[in-house]
């Protein structure tokens, strides 16, 4: 995923939204430090773009990033306290007293914690449907797994799972039920062993997501050396099943 595209999201964004080092690479030209940095622990920089003001805090695994609009007065602009503002100043007052060097857990403190502080931000969080076979719960476990410890990563999670399972007596009720789940998701992910050749629901999933134009993405499991037709015809994107592999589809492909 390109920077830009992260600066697009955090301009509609009310509060900064996470980057993992990994996706996008080092922080791009023309932005300036802010005060003291620690080359790749630490450091806030900034850049104007237009009249938006970009603000990308750097921490030891991920960037944060906040985009204000100054605020015209007169002929005057001015810039908007942002929470964004107020963090790189928690920071810049950490290097004065020298506990900069504390690392990433007191850094992450200081500019409001862990993603599993507070709930999913709907403005910029994905919604993913997860197609998968209960019989083979565990490369369901996996792939949330990838998800949830992946932080920075914002998302809710629509799937029909064996721990959270739809209350429908009849086929048609299940079906209906598992379109209206499936209806306001952004991306699809089909786990894609060969038991999907033999699983009717996984089909029907794939299918339903087809016909609503679903971005899908087909995540093969470790042990998997052929991949079923099926998800070869229908998904947008085949990737294995590594965390990075599948941020990085979500990131690309959803809508």
């Amino acid at each position: 995923m390109s920077w830009q595209l992260y600066f697009d999201r955090a301009k509609r964004s009310t509060s900064p939204v996470a980057v993992d080092k990994q996706l996008v690479g080092p922080i791009p030209p023309g932005f300036e430090a802010r005060g003291l940095t620690i080359d790749g622990l630490w450091g806030v920089y900034e850049r104007r773009q237009g009249l938006d003001q970009i603000q990308i805090t750097e921490l030891p695994a991920q960037y944060r990033v906040s985009v204000s609009n100054p605020v015209v007065s007169g002929n005057q602009l001015s810039q908007p306290t942002s929470q964004s503002n107020q963090n790189g100043n928690a920071l810049k007052g950490l290097a004065a007293l020298g506990l900069g060097v504390l690392g990433a857990a007191a850094i992450g403190k200081a500019i409001g914690g862990s993603q599993n502080s507070t709930a999913p931000d709907p403005k910029q969080a994905h919604r993913v449907f997860i197609s998968h076979s209960w019989t083979y719960e565990n490369h369901f476990t996996e792939v949330k797994e990838f998800l949830d410890d992946a932080y920075g990563f914002e998302y809710f999670d629509h799937s029909v799972s064996s721990d959270n399972p739809i209350d429908a007596q009849l086929p048609n009720h299940l079906r209906k039920k598992i379109r209206d789940q499936m209806r306001s998701t952004s991306v699809v992910l089909v786990l894609a062993g060969m038991y999907v050749a033999h699983s009717d629901w996984i089909q029907e999933e794939i299918e339903m997501a087809n016909e609503m134009e679903k971005p899908m993405i087909g995540v093969i499991p470790a042990e998997n050396d052929r991949v079923p037709a099926l998800v070869q015809e229908h998904a947008t994107e085949l990737v294995e099943a590594d965390g990075t592999a599948i941020l990085n589809a979500i990131e690309q492909h959803a809508t």
